[in-house]
């Protein structure tokens, strides 16, 4: 089975609850979609890293950061990758 590297689940879950909050608001005025949109929102928030099982949306203090980066904020995975790479080429890429 072909794996989904955690940071494109991310955006596409991202344009997804976008896609439906802007239905829901301007064109269907539903309040069953903006429930849709809730859901997607869930799912976001608990993408993890493959290396470190942190979410990617939480810093270290856990609060919630919904900017975008390729890079795990705990241990700098390379999130477009699926595989877990070792640690000497994270630090590698890191410096």
């Amino acid at each position: 089975m072909k794996c989904i590297p955690s940071f494109v689940k991310y955006m596409i879950l991202g344009v997804m609850v976008g896609l439906f909050v802007i239905l829901s608001i301007f064109y269907t005025h539903s309040t069953l979609q903006l429930g849709v949109a809730m859901f997607f929102a869930i799912l976001q928030s608990r993408i993890t890293c493959p290396k470190c099982g942190n979410s990617l949306l939480k810093d270290k203090n856990g609060w919630y950061i919904f900017t975008v980066r390729t890079t795990c904020r705990h241990c700098g995975q390379d999130t477009m990758l699926c595989e877990v790479e070792p640690d000497e080429v994270t630090q590698k890429r890191l410096q």
